[in-house]
């Protein structure tokens, strides 16, 4: 059963313009467009009441954000996007530095089939995760730079080459080892050797080797060899925990305790 919407004319022109504008988010920086910026934050938040009041706006954990939720659901339902705290976040912050890495970039990219139980947000070291995410997501700190995404879905999401070298940095960060494993072997043609290479230039040895092995899994020696020439292994290096059994590689010198085992038999998620 639905439940109609009133539209009381005073926010008739606000309700009007949002579905024509169809924005996911709504921050207060948008409704102050509204009720003129030379008006205080509480004429603002006055503006965000009355709309949710009515079923037009629905609340998120995100501070001076809403979802909007137009007409077209027949009532005051939400999108259910998985991605909408992260949308939030980078409408009242465009500056953030947050990227959709591991499970939740490869999930976006049609790589993984399994929709990761937490998403998962890639950021610099030493920042720390949004309050509003602690329930849904978690965080890797590795920071590629910004090549190492693209928008998709107007979210700025790894690149497939970024997943190679942010697992290769953080083995623990991908937790669907089996899902890794399926589909390795299927990114082999969208992976660019000479990005790789460049996305490892600042990073240390071990991360370099790792990404050397991840693509004999990948595509076998042909994609592995010229990383392994630009960047020749130095020592035994783990990809996984460090505990006994693992394969050794004897030419990226990695011993992986990790991901092998499903790399042998095959299976995946």
């Amino acid at each position: 059963m639905t439940v109609a919407r009133t539209i009381p004319p005073s926010l008739a022109p606000v309700i009007e313009q949002l579905e024509l504008d169809a924005p996911a988010v709504v921050t207060t920086e948008d409704l102050a467009v509204f009720v003129g910026h030379e008006r205080g934050t509480a004429d603002v938040r006055q503006l965000a009441y009355e709309l949710q009041r009515e079923g037009w706006l629905g609340r998120l954990r995100t501070r001076n954000a809403w979802e909007f939720l137009p007409g077209s659901r027949a009532g005051a339902f939400g999108s259910a996007d998985r991605f909408i705290e992260f949308r939030a976040k980078r409408a009242v912050d465009p500056s953030w530095s947050g990227v959709l890495a591991m499970e939740s970039a490869a999930s976006l990219r049609s790589l993984a089939q399994r929709v990761p139980e937490l998403e998962v947000v890639a950021l610099p070291c030493g920042e720390a995760l949004p309050k509003a995410f602690i329930r849904d997501w978690r965080c890797v700190h590795v920071d590629l730079g910004p090549s190492a995404s693209t928008a998709l879905n107007g979210l700025p999401t790894w690149t497939v080459d970024a997943l190679v070298v942010g697992i290769a940095a953080r083995p623990s960060g991908y937790r669907d080892v089996a899902g890794l494993a399926q589909w390795l072997p299927d990114a082999a043609r969208q992976i660019d050797v000479a990005e790789i290479i460049r996305l490892l230039r600042p990073l240390n040895d071990a991360t370099r080797q790792r990404a050397s092995y991840l693509l004999t899994a990948v595509g076998g020696t042909e994609l592995a060899t010229p990383v392994l020439a630009a960047y020749p292994p130095s020592q035994p290096v783990w990809f996984g925990p460090r505990v006994r059994g693992g394969r050794f590689d004897r030419a990226t010198m990695v011993n992986d305790t990790l991901l092998h085992g499903y790399l042998i038999i095959g299976i995946g998620a």
